[in-house]
């Protein structure tokens, strides 16, 4: 950039939130409109003559432009960053060729207070805005798509974060408040209704330092993408992905002695690890814009079908199958996590250990839909093929999709590829690449099974 890049930074914020407050007053043919933003793509083609991408957004509060930080706003500076950060979306990426009439589209968003992290990138793809991205996009400039899984990756940092930052807040004695989650949560069901095996890979991911933030990531990915395969609606989706990412959050008020024991809990350990689904409720019960059905799903999440759970006072009282939904991802996320006092056990087999827990801890329909979802190799699953090939399964129904389905990770001969291929089992014409002949423990090939989900 320029040396009078300070001036050029606090420019751009200006002539935005000019353009912000004017499209709500004005069409886009009124000079009010239409000037500031003319000028403002006059700048932004000057700015990608030395670069195909612009980066800009709020960090802590203060907006940037590239490497600039605006430290002493005017009030139109200030604005901007204050609706930019009100609104969750800390960083844009604008592409070299973005018109006006790009700009007038993602200023009338803006201005929409409704608009939030989590809704943004579904309204610049409804209203054809190409050029600006929600995120710093590491796309190299007129690419065909960016890489595989980076898009899901940052989503599931994103609630990783969002779910860290709401337990910690409770451990600091705070009632957090809800805008962090509810934009996560946005994201999550705007991309889970496309296609309902998009984010599912990302439950792999095992973090054993951080159990509890990535198992309550985890379990709100499965309980989301179930939810989906089932059909839910919306905001149904909303509340079993809510109550998936919190259902433990009533653990950050129990001893972390008793939560990190590695080993089996006394009895007045566990009946203290017990409290945890009612405490949970009634922190979720004083968050602000959190539906009051998420507090219901998260307390009822242990108090098992038959209800002999915990806890039980809660015996008789109607859930509905939010709970249920939500103690089957929990169920199943933690069946096939390794743990200090426990082996993981390969997807293909946890569905086996939920069917004879069926009946008792799980609802047994709830069960038999949950596999369906799977299929028979769950994603996740490490395979052999009938090629000699060990391959990763990527989505569910492998030998049925004729859309790319497994990675293969290793080639006949036993070598590790250096970078896996993506392929169909299944073809349009009939014919096959390959089939699958047994599951393979991913332990005995020394492989972290979640590298590659991510690869």
């Amino acid at each position: 950039m320029s040396e009078n890049t300070y001036e050029i930074a606090q420019r751009v914020a200006i002539l935005l939130m000019v353009a912000v407050k004017s499209v709500l007053l004005y069409p886009q043919a009124h000079p009010a409109v239409r000037q500031p933003l003319q000028e403002l793509t006059a700048i932004l083609a000057g700015l990608h003559n030395e670069s195909p991408e612009i980066h800009l957004g709020v960090v802590e509060g203060t907006f940037f432009l590239e490497n600039r930080l605006i430290v002493s706003p005017n009030s139109a500076v200030a604005d901007l960053a204050e609706r930019l950060s009100k609104q969750g979306i800390e960083a844009l990426t604008i592409y070299s060729g973005v018109t006006s009439d790009d700009l007038f589209r993602f200023v009338t968003l803006l201005g929409n207070r409704n608009t939030t992290a989590g809704s943004l990138p579904g309204e610049l793809e409804k209203n054809g805005i190409r050029t600006i991205r929600l995120g710093i996009d590491q796309k190299v400039y007129g690419g065909a798509t960016e890489e595989a899984g980076s898009a899901p990756s940052r989503t599931y940092s994103d609630a990783l974060n969002a779910v860290r930052e709401t337990m910690q807040e409770v451990e600091s004695g705070r009632i957090p408040g809800s805008d962090r989650i509810n934009s996560v949560v946005d994201n999550m069901v705007c991309v889970t209704m496309k296609d309902h095996t998009t984010l599912l890979g990302l439950a792999l991911i095992k973090d054993y330092d951080n159990y509890t933030f990535t198992h309550s990531v985890n379990v709100g990915i499965l309980a989301l993408s179930f939810g989906s395969y089932l059909g839910l609606e919306q905001e149904a989706l909303r509340v079993v992905n809510t109550a998936g990412l919190l259902h433990d959050i009533g653990k950050t008020r129990i001893d972390k002695s008793i939560i990190n024991k590695p080993g089996k809990l006394s009895a007045e350990e566990f009946e203290l690890m017990k409290k945890h689904p009612e405490v949970g409720a009634q922190i979720i019960g004083k968050m602000k814009g959190i539906s009051a059905q998420v507090a219901e799903a998260v307390l009822g999440h242990h108090i098992k079908h038959n209800r002999t759970g915990y806890p039980e006072w809660a015996s008789d009282r109607s859930f509905g199958n939010f709970a249920e939904l939500v103690a089957v991802s929990d169920c199943y996320d933690a069946i096939t996590t390794l743990r200090s006092y426990s082996v993981p056990t390969l997807p293909s087999a946890a569905i086996d250990i939920m069917h004879r827990l069926s009946g008792t801890s799980l609802n047994g329909e709830l069960v038999e839909k949950f596999e369906q979802m799977m299929g028979q190799y769950p994603v996740g699953s490490l395979v052999r093929l009938d090629t000699n090939e060990i391959a990763l399964v990527v989505k569910p129904h492998p030998m049925e999709s004729v859309k790319p389905a497994v990675k293969v990770i290793i080639n006949p001969q036993g070598e590790v590829l250096e970078k896996p291929r993506l392929v169909s089992l299944a073809a349009a014409g009939g014919t096959r690449y390959a089939s699958i002949i047994s599951a393979v423990d991913p332990l005995l090939k020394n492989l972290d099974i979640a590298s590659y989900m991510l690869a």
